[in-house]
């Protein structure tokens, strides 16, 4: 959910909260107002009806509501004395619509002329208090709904408004890449903290993109000083074994230093390789079909597996393609073919499994199973081969982060890895 739609989700909540609680407490003032309004009435008829009964001489007791909407009946002193005026609810008979209605009753006590007590009932018309319930809803609710709607359409003119230079900031570090150092350009804000947010993103992407090209620089350097002077002592030892006055053991040691350079040669180029694919060197994306990539894999190490008497099965049964560079596909490809090889036996046998959504490669090997949680480690290595730098699995984890791709490992007496996208 987007950052404005929980925003306004959350002020609608309390908004609706408020409301409701608003025209619940306006209601019952309003329940309270009618019934006040209400009880006046009945004071000021009461004092008119009073003021027509002390005229009379004797007074008339009253029986019913239906005709004066009044009750006269004769009391006592001591009882008269003890009567207040009080108002309460009552539902009160209707002869002529035969049912019974809310209103308001007033019970008082008067003395007449003649020295004599009376209590008086005094009731007020019906309360259609369904009716008023109903109109006082109904109200409630569209003005309710009319300042829910504004609300909401205003809160969200605000705040697509005021977010918007966060917005801003969101797409450019989407669209941001560390290889190009592009300067963060942005429109003036008068929000302090966005302000100081546009700062501060600004002085941070500066400073990754100096480390970065101070770290490729710095690689780059490196790698060359060291392939250089390696290049070189491997091409004099050759040329020095080729002397003949030399003995079976110093060729002997001619050949291990050889082989010892040419494997920190190779150790040199893994690492170089692994620190530009995580430092995102590789940019360039195309869809890249892994049924051209395995049928030529296959036809380059065909050589290889003969002379280690491994075969090679290819089954397809769609063809995968994945938008990613098309160097690191060929990589990740050539390394897990090559790991089968190195790591099977003789006759031993590589299944190539390819769908349209992940691959498969399973070989044989006499090597038990390996912890899933060690194997792509940088230097891990599960057999004695001296040749093997134990970087090859390490390169095939770094481009498959790089690339949105999963890589797994299983162990059904075959050692088996899958490659597949990263579910959403």
């Amino acid at each position: 959910m987007k950052l404005i739609n929980h925003t306004i989700l959350f002020l609608s909540l309390i908004l609706f909260v408020t409301i409701t609680l608003w025209a619940v407490l306006f209601y019952f003032q309003l329940l309270e107002q009618v019934k006040t309004t209400v009880d006046e009435g009945l004071a000021n008829y009461k004092i008119v009806v009073i003021d027509k009964l002390k005229d009379r001489t004797p007074i008339v007791q009253h029986e019913s509501l239906q005709e004066n909407h009044y009750l006269v009946r004769k009391i006592d002193e001591a009882y008269a004395l003890q009567v207040r005026d009080s108002y309460k609810d009552t539902l009160i008979f209707s002869d002529l619509k035969n049912e019974y209605y809310q209103a308001r009753l007033l019970t008082t006590a008067f003395v007449s002329t003649d020295g004599n007590f009376y209590e008086m009932k005094v009731v007020s018309q019906a309360l259609q208090k369904g009716d008023l319930v109903k109109k006082v809803i109904s109200s409630l609710l569209w003005v309710c709904l009319f300042m829910f709607v504004c609300t909401i359409v205003v809160n969200r003119f605000v705040l697509t408004k005021t977010w918007k230079p966060f917005y801003q900031v969101l797409n450019y570090i989407n669209a941001f890449r560390l290889d190009k150092g592009a300067e963060l350009e942005m429109d003036k804000t008068r929000i302090e903290e966005f302000s100081l947010l546009n700062k501060s993103i600004r002085n941070l992407l500066k400073n990754n993109v100096e480390i970065y090209e101070s770290q490729k620089q710095f690689i780059e350097n490196a790698s060359h000083e060291l392939q250089t002077p390696l290049a070189i002592g491997i091409n004099k030892l050759e040329l020095l074994a080729e002397d003949s006055n030399l003995s079976p053991e110093q060729l002997q040691k001619i050949g291990s230093i050889i082989e010892m350079f040419q494997r920190l040669a190779s150790l040199n180029k893994s690492l170089l390789l692994i620190s530009k694919i995580e430092n995102n060197q590789f940019q360039s994306a195309e869809a890249v079909s892994f049924d051209h990539l395995f049928s030529r894999m296959i036809q380059d190490f065909n050589d290889f597996a003969s002379y280690q008497q491994i075969q090679i099965s290819y089954v397809k049964e769609a063809d995968w393609e994945m938008n990613m560079n098309k160097d690191l596909a060929e990589i990740l490809v050539m390394n897990l073919l090559k790991n089968a090889i190195v790591h099977n036996h003789p006759h031993g046998e590589i299944i190539i499994r390819l769908s349209a959504s992940f691959f498969t490669i399973e070989n044989t090997s006499h090597a038990p199973a390996i912890q899933a949680d060690k194997l792509f480690r940088r230097f891990h290595k599960n057999s004695k081969s001296h040749s093997s730098t134990g970087l090859g699995l390490a390169i095939v984890k770094s481009i498959a982060d790089v690339a949105n791709l999963a890589v797994a490992y299983t162990y059904n007496g075959r050692h088996s890895f899958k490659v597949s996208e990263k579910p959403l």
